[in-house]
């Protein structure tokens, strides 16, 4: 029994390559896009290079900020369950200091009965006064003329 359903192979073609006749003009424009599209991913390359770089170094300046107030941060977590106060200051200060550690803002300003109502509870808790001396830096007294 013979199989009728094999397709019979294809012809065979011949392939024959066409001469160049572009105009000068034209094969310029031709070398003229591919240098560009070379610079182009050559420029991509090195932007990336250095956007993986300004990101690392944000990602580093970020923990550096978190681990400077993460004592801090823990001694009023500890007390916050215990005293009003603490807990006032202590939602004040928590999303100041996000904000600080995240880039956002380099101080903080307040007014001089908060400033000074910050300092007086924080004045009264045991932790590490180098602690205190960082939270003097980012929270700054009104300016005053």
């Amino acid at each position: 029994m013979e199989n009728t359903y094999i397709r019979p192979p294809d012809e065979v073609k011949r392939e024959q390559i066409l001469e160049d006749n572009r105009s000068d003009f034209d094969k310029q424009i031709d070398e003229a896009l591919y240098l560009s599209l070379k610079e182009l991913r050559e420029q991509e390359e090195i932007n990336k290079i250095y956007e993986d770089e300004i990101f690392n170094d944000y990602l580093v300046e970020t923990k550096n900020r978190k681990e400077m107030f993460h004592e801090l941060l823990v001694d009023l977590q500890k007390l916050v369950k215990f005293d009003k106060d603490i807990k006032e200051i202590y939602d004040i200060l928590d999303p100041v200091i996000d904000t600080y550690c995240a880039q956002y803002i380099q101080h903080f300003e307040l007014d001089q009965e908060s400033y000074d109502r910050i300092f007086k509870v924080l004045g009264t808790i045991r932790t590490n006064k180098k602690n205190i001396e960082l939270v003097k830096l980012l929270i700054k007294p009104p300016f005053t003329v």
